[in-house]
């Protein structure tokens, strides 16, 4: 069920709801503004029609204001109504809210304060379907659309559980945050949101590592030149070409705190000014931010705000490390396996048995990416028929507290071992390195599996 932005407005006076609807268009421009001004179409409206919100009149032909509250909020709980009327009357307006209007107005009052409410009543609406979105999905164990996830391999319960908040999520009007260290599948997920909300809309990436606030700001708003002829001329920011799509900021943590502040206000408002024009142009567009950084930490340091902080983490996905998902290991492995062999031409070489087990150990630092740059080294120095394993073991190695400077040197005894005693040595730290595993051994030493076995088998 998509998330409803949709509201109705109900009065038997034609000229105040044309009035009404020009002013919620131009103050909630991320709302869809329908008209009723029969009462006696209300209902049916509502059950064609997934309204978040009904303004109501009291004072109608047919059905009274008071009759259509009561009619709405027993048979479309999830509605709210806001109560907008010409009867000024204290009694009344009590008894509206007792019987679940929202909030009350008098067609005199202040119209930004009517659409202020509007926009919040529309949140709680929001939050509350959020909710019973996210329930359902974590109570089923199910994923409603699990081809969006195809770009994405794992078993992991852990993962798993992030897709089904995200499909829970997605649909939200809220950012949402998806934190993770450099290399766990950030841009894949974004991607993946992308999917499911607007599969025909604009996906944009803006990467903002490194960017300064003046840059930024000509990036996303754009800008509008008047020449000294008068000829005024356009530069489109991507919150006009993204429309109605999805806008994925990527690394927001490093913005600069200058340009978070015209970010809040994009969020807030739902607003945004092309440089040099003083027109709001609305904001249309899901955002799904990203960062490899701790932004609370950031913030307490002084280098993140917190408004932008606390709007940024409505919703949150935390992507496990590599190292935290040893179940997809093989799996990972296979697959980059057959895109390297494809990417280079050649056959797709057998993944060792016992590779992953070996691997299960090491933290990849650089995870996905690290492991990939990984597998295409050793597609490339394969036979074809086994995965050389070399590029894994020399990670493994490297990666091992070392005890001195020089440890990478030979340190002799006084008295010389012999040869024999040297290779028998060798074989068995080639083996310990190794797990055991002959193939492995035998390509750290330069030699065959079967010239390795005999030596073994000669030394027993």
């Amino acid at each position: 069920m998509k998330l409803a932005r949709n509201i109705l407005l109900v009065d038997d006076e034609a000229s105040w709801l044309r009035t009404l609807s020009i002013t919620l268009n131009r103050l909630v421009p991320e709302a869809t503004i329908d008209t009723c001004v029969d009462s006696r179409q209300v209902m049916s409206r509502l059950q064609t029609g997934d309204y978040a919100l009904v303004l109501l009149d009291l004072t109608m032909p047919f059905h009274s204001g008071e009759d259509l509250l009561e009619m709405i909020r027993k048979e479309f709980p999830k509605t709210r109504v806001i109560i907008v009327t010409g009867v000024n009357e204290v009694d009344t307006a009590v008894r509206c809210i007792k019987n679940g209007a929202y909030d009350y107005f008098i067609k005199t009052d202040n119209v930004d304060d009517l659409a202020r409410t509007v926009r919040r009543a529309l949140e709680v609406v929001g939050l509350e379907r959020n909710y019973l979105r996210i329930k359902e999905s974590f109570l089923s164990r199910t994923l409603n659309r699990p081809d969006v996830f195809n770009n994405i391999l794992t078993c992991e319960p852990a993962l798993l559980d992030q897709f089904r908040y995200l499909e829970a999520v997605a649909l939200s009007p809220e950012p949402i945050l998806i934190q993770g260290e450099s290399g766990t599948g950030k841009d894949e997920f974004a991607k993946s949101c992308h999917q499911l909300i607007c599969a025909d809309a604009p996906f944009v990436n803006v990467n903002l590592a490194g960017i300064s606030t003046s840059a930024f700001e000509l990036q996303l708003f754009g800008q509008l030149h008047t020449g000294e002829d008068g000829q005024i001329s356009a530069q489109a920011g991507v919150l006009h070409q993204v429309q109605s799509g999805l806008l994925y900021l990527n690394e927001i943590g490093d913005l600069p705190i200058e340009a978070q502040a015209k970010l809040v206000d994009v969020i807030e408002h739902k607003q945004y000014y092309p440089i040099g024009s003083d027109r709001a142009y609305p904001v249309l567009c899901k955002i799904i931010t990203s960062t490899q950084h701790d932004l609370l930490a950031l913030n307490q340091a002084g280098k993140f705000r917190s408004d932008l902080l606390y709007r940024l983490r409505s919703h949150t996905i935390k992507l496990p490390p590599l190292r935290q998902r040893k179940l997809d290991l093989s799996m990972l492995i296979n697959h980059f396996i057959t895109l390297a062999a494809k990417e280079m031409g050649l056959s797709e070489p057998q993944q060792p048995a016992s590779l992953a087990q070996q691997l299960s150990e090491y933290d990849f630092p650089g995870n996905l990416h690290e492991l990939k740059g990984m597998v295409f080294d050793a597609v490339s120095r394969s036979d074809g028929i086994l995965l050389n394993i070399t590029p894994f073991m020399e990670a493994i190695n490297q990666s091992k507290p070392s005890s001195s400077s020089d440890c990478d040197q030979l340190i002799f005894p006084k008295n010389l071992p012999t040869l024999a005693q040297m290779s028998d040595a060798l074989i068995q730290e080639a083996m310990n390195r190794t797990a055991n595993n002959q193939t492995a051994a035998a390509q750290m030493l330069g030699i065959s599996q079967s010239a390795l076995s005999r030596r073994i088998t000669k030394e027993k």
